[in-house]
């Protein structure tokens, strides 16, 4: 199939964007996708991109196969094909940032998950948060290669990339080692309250009695955030009924919006377990 002809005025539309239009540039996008026949009219407009020698036109190809990633698996192949094609010492921050975020919202495609570890150790933040965040949800456990690159990232320094990397293991209950949870216990003092938080659910869901003391001084808070208040839930932990049976009692808001479900859950798994972690 012939390469859809694309007015140089279009594209010209297409590469104005920065971060602060990057909705209206997506919408673009997928209205341009919208306009064409076929899956393989898709394919080969982004083949045709990629070979572009203008690095932000190559960027495009990514962009246009990220717009449908939602809805179709189609464009799994070539996408991972031209990802795995990158050299990343040498591609352009633009096209590297456009190829892992077109990864990384393909959310149920386990095919992406290693072309997307490839990124893992950008230099640019914003791309390491796209590997992240963009681990493929039904992988559980994870594979040690993915284990081994979110307790890096767990480390990082930007506080959206550690969250999201404690947030992505700490969920896979089954990866469940010393070295993780070690790792779910030095995140427990992180600057960043929303990683905090994660790694205290993390350690919970794995009934690691080292939570029981941050949880213990976290739910004594007034405005203790719903992370730890969850992380009760999963711990069921007797001996922080009374705190949490408090918090009821003194109309606990998170977020200045009420999670009553949040608490109620927490209560009941705690009354309903007879022994404590410690």
């Amino acid at each position: 199939m012939s390469t859809p002809s694309i007015p140089s005025s279009q594209i010209a539309e297409l590469l104005d964007w920065d971060e602060t239009s990057s909705q209206e540039h997506f919408d673009a996008m997928g209205r341009l996708l919208g306009s064409l026949s076929a899956p393989e009219e898709v394919i080969a407009l982004a083949r045709a991109w990629w070979a572009d020698p203008d690095e932000r036109v190559q960027a495009l190809g990514f962009d246009l196969l990220a717009v449908q990633a939602l809805d179709f698996r189609w464009h799994v192949p070539p996408l991972i094909e031209a990802a795995d094609a990158l050299p990343l010492d040498r591609a352009h921050k633009h096209v590297r940032a456009a190829a892992a975020h077109a990864l990384a919202i393909i959310c149920d495609d386990e095919r992406v998950l290693f072309p997307l570890l490839r990124f893992a150790d950008d230099p640019e933040a914003g791309i390491r948060w796209q590997v992240a965040r963009g681990i493929p949800v039904g992988l559980d456990p994870l594979p040690e290669d993915a284990v081994q690159v979110l307790l890096v990232l767990m480390r990082d320094p930007d506080a959206e990339v550690r969250d999201w990397a404690t947030m992505m293991l700490g969920s896979r209950a089954e990866n469940d080692a010393q070295e993780i949870r070690d790792a779910f216990v030095e995140r427990l003092n992180d600057p960043g309250e929303n990683t905090a938080g994660e790694a205290a659910i993390a350690l919970a869901i794995r009934r690691d009695p080292r939570i029981l003391p941050t949880l213990k001084r976290m739910l004594a808070l007034p405005d203790v955030g719903n992370l730890y208040v969850e992380a009760a839930a999963e711990s069921g932990d007797p001996d922080l009924l009374p705190l949490l049976q408090k918090l009821k009692a003194d109309g606990w808001q998170d977020d200045n919006e009420p999670r009553p479900q949040v608490l109620d859950q927490a209560l009941q798994a705690c009354a309903s377990r007879p022994t404590s972690l410690a």
